[in-house]
């Protein structure tokens, strides 16, 4: 008996991840249609507390979705103008950036030079890297125009989201019933989700906040683009931070050389730090804690799925999943494995408490 009891557990656990990497190569392929989707469900989850509060202030399900699409509309409309502003600008001085960087690079091997170093081959890398930097600045600011049409379409779906929203509770529950079990996971799992998200924005708002104070101290050009950009990768702890100060960097070098990429770095890490390490515990909590194994391997997965899109959305993705996994006994192993080894299962909070 115990012996078919294992048998049944393998085969279990092995239908588990037959079915899980057919999903994954199914939505790798899907990639520029299942992206944008998924960008405009977790900002749809991000804004339901203000239109859940909206409503409950009395306000109209027609008028509410309004203020929301208006309030959306600006934020993108705003995210916008600072991108297109801030690549153009870029644009118009990355000549001027390519030759500080050779002269910081020639200044560079000549310091090397005089250590026993290789003058020629230090140049040689240093011009390489200058010239591979450029290119991939280049294609990056060619851009432009298909992010802003991916941002479109990602607002229409976030508006078309807000408004289903409630819709799609309560077609459940007339299908399911009051009391069935999937109804009340479903429903538990909502407010999970919804309380990580408040919080780790409070999180990230903190976070960028003292990124743009530290990039206008030091005068580095389109600072606040870097620190909205700070605002989104900081939802992948400990790495997203790390990804967001390679364009401040680079701009340090070509702007003041060696010292100021030593400044940045410095500052970077301590906010990075304090962001992760005393804000996050406190205004989060322990209860929804990724192991840091975990949220490396989800970067590099999540990207290969969905390129950039997957990078941005890796930890709120990953945190969904382990959550949904939490909720069914028959998943509950993995969830245990994902997460710290101090975390505990997400509380379940009122709508009141996660906005």
């Amino acid at each position: 008996m115990r012996a078919e009891i294992q048998n049944s557990s393998i085969l279990r656990l092995l239908l588990i991840l037959m079915t899980f990497i057919v999903i994954a190569i199914g939505l790798r392929t899907l990639a520029t249609v299942v992206g944008p989707v998924l960008v405009a469900l977790v900002l749809a989850l991000a804004c339901a507390p203000l239109y859940q509060w909206l409503q409950r202030k009395g306000v109209k399900s027609g008028l509410a979705l309004l203020i929301m699409t208006v309030l959306l509309l600006a934020v993108f409309l705003g995210l916008g103008w600072l991108v297109l502003s801030s690549f153009q600008t870029l644009a118009q001085t990355l000549p001027t950036y390519t030759a500080n960087m050779q002269a910081q690079v020639a200044e560079i091997s000549a310091s090397l030079a005089e250590l026993g170093v290789d003058r020629e081959s230090a140049s040689a890398v240093g011009n390489t890297a200058v010239s591979a930097i450029t290119t991939i600045a280049a294609q990056v600011l060619s851009l432009g125009l298909t992010m802003a049409i991916t941002a479109v379409i990602i607002l229409v779906l976030i508006i078309f989201l807000i408004a289903e929203s409630p819709a799609y509770a309560r077609r459940l529950r007339r299908g399911l019933g009051e009391e069935d079990a999937i109804v009340v996971k479903i429903g538990t799992f909502r407010q999970s989700i919804l309380f990580y998200f408040v919080a780790r924005i409070k999180v990230n708002l903190l976070t960028s906040a003292g990124i743009l104070v530290m990039l206008l101290v030091t005068d580095i050009d389109s600072a606040l683009l870097w620190a909205v950009l700070a605002f989104f990768l900081s939802f992948v702890p400990y790495f997203g931070i790390i990804i967001a100060m390679i364009p401040p960097l680079i701009l340090g070098f070509a702007q003041y050389g060696m010292s100021m990429v030593v400044v940045l770095t410095i500052g970077y890490t301590i906010i990075n730090q304090v962001a992760e390490q005393i804000l996050a515990p406190k205004i989060i909590g322990d209860q929804i804690s990724l192991s840091p194994a975990l949220t490396f391997v989800a970067l590099f997965f999540w990207g290969w799925m969905f390129d950039f899109m997957g990078v941005l959305l890796a930890a709120p993705l990953t945190v969904m999943m382990v959550m949904l996994f939490d909720h069914f006994p028959e998943t509950r192993w993995l969830a245990a494995l994902a997460v710290a080894d101090k975390a505990e299962p997400a509380p379940v909070v009122e709508e009141s408490e996660a906005n």
